[in-house]
């Protein structure tokens, strides 16, 4: 049985300027390094309360989307974007971070639970689905637990930063096999140990 095509994809963070170069923004920073690479500018969409572009691949129509809601919210954007089209939610990609994993590193996934972080708590209620595609950026975390939400809003290392943008980088580099859905070949490179740039 032939994947669903992807036509939705959903970078996660906040949109104060205040909050741009954090952690829990690494979903918007994914999204502004594919619009550099496609040469897209974002487009506001009040009625959808988020910065949209498209993108034309193989006669499909593919979204980038920038919920503006927060990020706990970030549900009520993608269900108000997807009530307007035929888009389910094995169609969409959420690319957000993951305390879980070290800096750097990469999984992907479909379906699952939320594992604690709000803005995909929020989607899957919203959505009524766990049945989507997750694109999860590693940021490390706090050696106190109670220093999570200080941490997920502050700003990484340099160094960290490197390697946050490194694996973004990597991701970019195959995201024609995001956009022809070849997730097999997704998770066999970007989930594994050993992959060169060491996600």
């Amino acid at each position: 049985m032939n994947e669903p095509s992807l036509q939705l994809i959903v970078g996660l963070g906040n949109p104060d300027k205040n909050l741009l170069g954090t952690r829990h923004n690494v979903g918007f920073w994914f999204l502004d390094f594919l619009s550099v690479k496609f040469e897209k500018n974002f487009v506001l969409s009040k009625k959808f309360e988020s910065e949209l572009f498209d993108l034309e691949k193989h006669s499909q129509k593919l979204t980038f989307m920038k919920p503006l809601s927060y990020i706990n919210n970030s549900g009520i954007p993608v269900k108000k974007f997807i009530k307007n089209t035929n888009i389910k939610a094995e169609n969409i990609l959420i690319v957000y971070d993951d305390l879980d994993l070290s800096v750097g590193k990469t999984r992907v996934k479909l379906g699952g639970s939320s594992a604690g972080h709000k803005g995909l708590e929020n989607i899957i209620e919203q959505l009524g689905s766990k049945n989507f595609w997750r694109l999860r950026i590693g940021i490390g975390k706090p050696i106190d637990k109670s220093d999570t939400v200080k941490y997920v809003l502050g700003k990484p290392s340099g160094t960290d930063r490197d390697k946050i943008i490194e694996s973004i980088s990597y991701c970019i580099v195959h995201c024609d096999d995001f956009f022809d859905i070849n997730f097999s070949k997704l998770m066999n490179i970007l989930n594994s140990e050993n992959s060169d740039n060491g996600v």
